[in-house]
C-alpha cells in the first residue's frame, strides 16, 4: 500500500515522523560538532598549560589575531567556552531524547493503524 492510498491522518503521522527524523539528524550533527570543538579546546588548554609562562599567546577572532596578556587569561577563556559547549551538549541530548520518544510513539501508532487496516478495520476505530 503506497502513502497515496493511506488515510490522510496516517499520511500526516508519516510526515511528522519524517520531520522528526530530520530534526534528530540535525541535532546529532550539532552534538557531534560541539563534541569535536570540546576536544579541540581540551587539546588547546593542555598545550597552553605545558607552554612556558613567558611565551606569547594569541587567539583568533574571525579574521583577526589578538595577543593575550598571559596564557592563564587564554586558558580561562577556553575553559569558559568549553563549559558553554558542555551545557549545549546536555541540552542537545535532552532534545534528542524527547525526539526519540516521540518517534517511538509515532512508530507504534502507525504500526497499530496499519495492523487494523490489514485486519479489515478502519483507522481510528476502537479495536
Amino acid at each position: 500500500m503506497s502513502t497515496g492510498q493511506l488515510p490522510p491522518e496516517l499520511q500526516q503521522k508519516i510526515q511528522e515522523g519524517q520531520q522528526l527524523q530530520q530534526k534528530a539528524e540535525n541535532i546529532a550533527s550539532q552534538k557531534n560538532q560541539s563534541n569535536m570543538r570540546q576536544n579541540q579546546l581540551e587539546n588547546a588548554i593542555e598545550e597552553l598549560k605545558e607552554a612556558d609562562e613567558d611565551s606569547s599567546v594569541y587567539r583568533t577572532y574571525g579574521d583577526v589575531i589578538i595577543e593575550k596578556e598571559s596564557s592563564e587569561e587564554l586558558i580561562e577563556e577556553l575553559e569558559e567556552e568549553k563549559e558553554d559547549l558542555e551545557l549545549r551538549v546536555q541540552t542537545l541530548e535532552k532534545q534528542q531524547e524527547k525526539i526519540q520518544e516521540k518517534l517511538q510513539e509515532i512508530q507504534q501508532e502507525l504500526q497499530s493503524e496499519m495492523e487494523k487496516m490489514r485486519g479489515g478495520g478502519m483507522p481510528g476505530e476502537a479495536g
